[in-house]
């Protein structure tokens, strides 16, 4: 055999297996997976750590409150869902966004009972393709931020223009807010809370698989796009908090060996707001700073809101 054979029959054998794992990687990382992910939860119905068990009292608590269901249709036409749980009459409002394959009580475990039983009202997003919300591809907050915006304009529509809001966010979810945080927001939006974010998905997919599959991970970003439109530029919270006026309290656990807790650091010294701060949770992993040190968090956010809202 000629050796240009050889080389053609290399070269097609290795775009064809980065494809494959482009695919497999989509798959994974932007599909809705709702199988999968229920029998996760499932899974983790007997898991009896401490933490776990932590989330799971929490869905006890906003199970048991009385919320108002309320829907939204995004501007693509996907079919959005959230909960409002009303606290006293308060037009103070924390609405948080929880994070990737996920659900609002699982991400904000204690931190929900933190900050109702401080007195605020709380909207509980499920993030699109996730929960009780429509559709079939997670966009890592490119397209998220622009339903958090749906859901503020809904939210002033519905419980009127003198409510007073904070945008909260976990993982995903923190990615989602500050992503919002670039755009323009309506004057009610007084600050936001961000809580192990990722500096864009480019960066959190690559540090996912520590710098390797270079070719997948671009073939993979083309799929996406072909997809649902979906572009990484878009989901970049590095930029947009370059552009933002939000007072921004940022978070992060300091043991979060999932979203670099370096990054952190990069948002909050990028961050044009005209006021930040910054807490960060010893020993906490990804997406658990409330739950490891839950007065600390208490200390740090509840003064924060209240003194915005």
């Amino acid at each position: 055999m000629e050796w240009y054979w050889i080389v053609c029959i290399a070269v097609g054998a290795l775009l064809l297996t980065a494809t494959g794992i482009a695919a497999y990687m989509f798959h994974y990382a932007f599909c809705a997976n709702r199988k999968a992910v229920a029998k996760m939860f499932k899974e983790r119905e007997q898991d009896p750590s401490p933490l776990a068990r932590m989330r799971f009292d929490t869905k006890a608590y906003m199970d048991a409150l009385p919320y108002d269901a309320l829907t939204l249709t995004a501007k693509d036409g996907v079919k959005l869902a959230a909960r409002f749980f009303p606290n006293g009459g308060t037009k103070k409002i924390a609405i948080i966004c929880h994070g990737w394959h996920s659900m609002p009580w699982w991400d904000f475990g204690k931190a929900f009972d933190i900050v109702y039983d401080a007195g605020f009202a709380v909207l509980a997003v499920y993030q699109r393709a996730q929960g009780e919300s429509e559709g079939k591809y997670l966009t890592y907050g490119a397209k998220e931020s622009a339903d958090l915006l749906g859901w503020i304009d809904l939210l002033l529509e519905r419980y009127g223009s003198d409510c007073s809001i904070a945008i909260m966010g976990v993982s995903m979810g923190a990615a989602t807010v500050l992503c919002a945080t670039g755009k323009p927001l309506p004057g009610q939006v007084k600050c936001a809370v961000a809580d192990c974010s990722f500096t864009s998905a480019h960066d959190q997919f690559k540090s996912a698989v520590k710098g390797r599959l270079k070719i997948s991970r671009r073939i993979g970003q083309l799929i996406a796009f072909l997809a649902d439109g979906i572009r990484y530029s878009e989901a970049k919270p590095i930029d947009a908090v370059k552009r933002s006026q939000t007072p921004t309290l940022f978070i992060h656990g300091e043991a979060d060996d999932f979203v670099p807790y370096p990054m952190m650091q990069r948002l909050y010294d990028a961050c044009s707001a005209p006021e930040k701060d910054m807490w960060t949770s010893p020993g906490a992993l990804h997406a658990e700073a409330a739950m490891k040190n839950p007065e600390a968090y208490a200390a740090h956010v509840i003064p924060w809101l209240r003194s915005h809202l």
